[in-house]
């Protein structure tokens, strides 16, 4: 049951950040332009990845809670 708990938070936090990532990249692009989601977007922006980073990590970490408890006790996922 926890198992299952946790893996549904992990999927609606995924996918919560996921649309406010979109919607937020679509805003940019219509204020501002396509070459600023270029700017945003670019592979050496890093402060862009370590927020992604941090705003997926609860996602990240109930996903990884749940496998451990699936080794650990044998639940079945």
């Amino acid at each position: 049951m926890v198992v299952k708990l946790l893996r549904i938070f992990a999927q609606a936090w995924a996918t919560l950040v996921t649309i406010l990532i979109l919607i937020s990249l679509s805003f940019i692009w219509y204020s501002e332009g396509f070459a600023k989601v270029q700017e945003i977007m670019s592979p050496f922006n890093i402060i862009n990845f370590i927020v992604t980073i941090i705003s997926l990590s609860p996602a990240i970490g109930a996903w990884a809670l749940a496998d451990h408890l699936v080794k650990k006790d044998g639940v079945k996922r």
